[in-house]
């Protein structure tokens, strides 16, 4: 559920950094690739560790300006820099823009289809955590019974 509903929003989110960045409209495409996976990524690191209430935060009023919305700005950054080759002052501008962007979209999302719950969280972010707690149950079991 939560790639379907980030290959929907970087389409708009790529318009918008045009718009609001200046980068040329190939940029802005990557630009938005990799700001989705990295807010992806930290999502599924987050779950992973069971820290839903940081995933909730994002959710309410004010949580683009989380530490974790935070972090994945700073990540954000980095991951532009590295990947799509912007100057680092460009990648901050475009980070500050569209990780709080998605966020926000997430937030909708999330609330429109009941998922603003712990409950909701795990539904929404499915696959990402489901080989998690699998992986854990499994070398669990081949500790306890030595296989």
């Amino acid at each position: 559920m939560l790639n379907d509903f980030l290959n929907s929003v970087k389409g708009e989110l790529a318009n918008q950094l045009a718009g609001k960045t200046d980068l040329q409209p190939e940029n802005a495409k990557n630009a938005s690739g990799v700001v989705a996976e990295t807010i992806k990524n930290g999502l599924a690191e987050k779950a992973k560790q069971g820290q839903f209430d940081d995933i909730l935060s994002l959710f309410g009023k004010g949580g683009a300006s989380t530490g974790f919305a935070n972090n994945l700005i700073n990540n954000s950054v980095g991951n532009l820099a590295a990947k799509v080759g912007l100057p680092k002052e460009v990648a901050a501008k475009v980070a500050g823009f569209a990780v709080p962007f998605i966020i926000n979209k997430l937030g909708s999302f999330a609330s429109e289809k009941g998922k603003d719950n712990k409950e909701g969280v795990q539904d929404l972010l499915g696959d990402l955590i489901k080989g998690s707690v699998k992986d854990k149950l499994l070398g669990g079991l081949e500790k306890k019974f030595g296989f």
